[in-house]
């Protein structure tokens, strides 16, 4: 009979988390997301902005992700997806996307998967609207970041 050790090889089941969200990450449009702020096609700005700010939740997401799967090796994960990112986009939008999702994990480390509002009330701020319709988006934005995340768990493997 095999041992554990020899069934599972954590080096390789976090090699293959990496390449799925590589992958889950060329494929993201975010058109969803942009539609729930109500940010349209000509809205070049804060489209471009919103843009940054989803990539970078998403790679947050990853990560907390990792925690739950892989509690003593997520760090490790992490930093080699950071390391292979920053070698593939040089640019300085992409660098300033990496930063944030680490401000992202700051906001979303201390609860786990229990509480998505910080983000949620991060994204919100960007917005100048109705106190209640910022409320009601902050609600629809935390309940579609609980969605993603979910999304991100099923597909770690």
């Amino acid at each position: 009979m095999q041992n554990t050790a020899e069934i599972f090889d954590p080096e390789s089941a976090g090699q293959q988390a990496l390449k799925n969200f590589e992958a889950l990450l060329g494929d993201m449009d975010f058109t969803v997301e942009l539609e729930l702020m109500g940010i349209g096609r000509l809205q070049f700005l804060l489209r471009r902005q919103m843009l940054l700010e989803w990539r970078s939740l998403y790679m947050a997401l990853w990560r907390l992700a990792l925690d739950k799967s892989f509690p003593h090796d997520a760090g490790r994960i992490f930093d080699a997806f950071v390391r292979d990112y920053s070698a593939a986009h040089p640019d300085k939008q992409s660098a300033a996307g990496l930063v944030r999702a680490g401000e992202y994990w700051g906001m979303l480390a201390p609860a786990g998967e229990t509480d998505f509002n910080p983000a949620a009330r991060h994204l919100v701020s960007f917005f100048s609207q109705d106190v209640k319709e910022l409320r009601s988006m902050r609600l629809k934005l935390a309940l579609h970041i609980r969605k993603i995340y979910k999304s991100i768990f099923d597909r770690l493997l």
